[in-house]
């Protein structure tokens, strides 16, 4: 059964550091050594910056959990404040179990995608006969689905009028939002990967059953707002995955090889792996060659029936040879091909990426690399890493010095992060190097990329 339309979530506070608290609690040296995982009522929740260990204290993002219970952050530039509204009013009674419960302004693709699955937990399709089986009312009936439809794009609705997403959900009572994590950008447009679980009518269609399913979900900022514009989920099928000699689906190494780097499961790689944690069933596998060197990565989520999928793949593409040109003040040469493949990459995200006209020193392009949701230029003694959001998170007690150029672009240099970043025409610039490259030569290579 293919459903076309279809709690981990991810939330930033524009403007002010990631890292404002929501709370902190001690916890010893030896459980901060694995990942620290967040739960908002029994779910577990994804934030932008994970809680981190802070001398014996664990640091909480406020969004994500003030979202997930229910209150409305923002950021008061002016007063310098971050204000938390639960929308509560003395002597007032809101009926907790009354629909809809959305919110009346989205203001992210994540929390689109929330108030989509929100509306359709209320939702049944159910025949007479199957709610009677299933032994009373579920849910709200049809209404819920004008809502979810609605959470659809102008140019889908379109090509899928209402009686078709209404058709699609049929023999469904009830469907839970289990999992919500960003995939990568794909054209320009932001990417999650979706896992639910559906009750649904089965076998003899009298009795009703939980079904499991996943897909992907693309979300895109329109004219009226955040809109989904593609998307669907495919049903979980255990026998199928780890039958017929497939038991690799149950190892995310073996996935990231197969389904990531597309190669057999059973292919002699060179390549090293080693995992990164990010909740139990959330994992990097990141692939280097014998001398240590990161190669790629592939990000991977387990589902409910144990098998791993991959939502991210980051890879490095070897760009050009080297070859020397003198000094710094000399500059970079692009081919028009290499300016066009520059170009290229850079639609995958939407944005059209600029190019340095000087470097540092005998510096040459040596490789794109695609991250998830941004473009990364690699020289000898810089990178230059772009995107359509923002790129650099503010260490907690860092201050970012303003430069202002002649022609009144401002540049932030971050010292302890030896990062400098700028926006121009819509696209979010990062300069960073691992090598002692200082301020001024950052400044040089920024204003050649602002005022070629």
């Amino acid at each position: 059964m293919r459903k076309r339309p279809g709690k981990k979530l991810l939330f930033s506070i524009a403007g002010i550091s990631a890292c404002v608290v929501f709370a902190c609690f001690t916890m010893s040296t030896a459980a901060a050594e694995n990942p620290i995982r967040l739960i908002v009522n029994g779910k577990t929740i994804q934030t932008d910056v994970p809680p981190q260990m802070m001398e014996g204290r664990v640091m909480i993002p406020i969004r994500g959990v003030a979202e997930a219970l229910g209150a409305e952050v923002k950021w008061d530039e002016e007063n310098r404040a971050v204000i938390v509204d639960t929308k509560t009013q003395s002597g007032h009674y809101e009926n907790p179990y009354r629909y809809p419960r959305l919110p009346q302004e989205i203001t992210s693709p994540e929390m689109l995608l929330q108030a989509y699955f929100a509306s359709l937990a209320y939702a049944n399709n159910l025949s007479p006969e199957q709610l009677g089986a299933a032994g009373g009312t579920l849910g709200m009936g049809q209404e819920p689905y004008h809502a979810a439809y609605r959470y659809w794009s102008a140019e889908w609705q379109e090509e899928h009028p209402f009686e078709e997403f209404l058709d699609s959900w049929s023999g469904t009572a009830h469907v839970e939002l289990l999992k919500l994590y960003e995939s990568d950008m794909q054209d320009g447009k932001t990417r999650f990967f979706v896992e639910t679980k559906h009750l649904e009518s089965a076998g003899n269609k009298s009795q009703l059953g939980e079904f499991y399913y996943a897909g992907f979900f693309t979300a895109a900022l329109t004219g009226d707002g955040w809109r989904i514009t593609e998307g669907s989920l495919e049903p979980q099928n255990l026998a199928w995955a780890l039958g017929g000699h497939q038991p690799w689906r149950a190892d995310p190494v073996y996935v990231a090889i197969v389904q990531g780097l597309g190669k057999p499961p059973d292919d002699g790689l060179t390549l090293e792996s080693r995992l990164e944690w990010h909740a139990d069933d959330y994992v990097t596998v990141i692939f280097a060659d014998n001398t240590g060197n990161r190669e790629m990565s592939v990000e991977a989520v387990r589902l409910t029936e144990g098998t791993w999928r991959v939502i991210a793949v980051e890879k490095s593409f070897l760009f050009s040879e080297y070859a020397g040109q003198g000094g710094g003040e000399v500059a970079i040469r692009y081919s028009d091909e290499q300016k066009e493949s520059v170009r290229a990459a850079g639609r995958k995200y939407g944005i059209e990426p600029l190019l340095p006209a000087k470097g540092v020193a005998d510096d040459y392009l040596m490789e794109i690399r695609f991250t998830k949701h941004s473009l990364k230029l690699v020289y000898p003694h810089f990178s230059v890493e772009q995107s359509d959001r923002n790129l650099v998170e503010t260490v907690p007690g860092e201050t970012a010095e303003t430069i202002v150029l002649p022609g009144g672009q401002k540049l932030q240099w971050f010292p302890e992060q030896r990062t400098l970043t700028f926006q121009t025409g819509g696209v979010h610039v990062a300069l960073g190097s691992a090598k002692s490259t200082g301020k001024e030569e950052f400044v040089k290579i920024a204003r050649s990329m602002i005022e070629e």
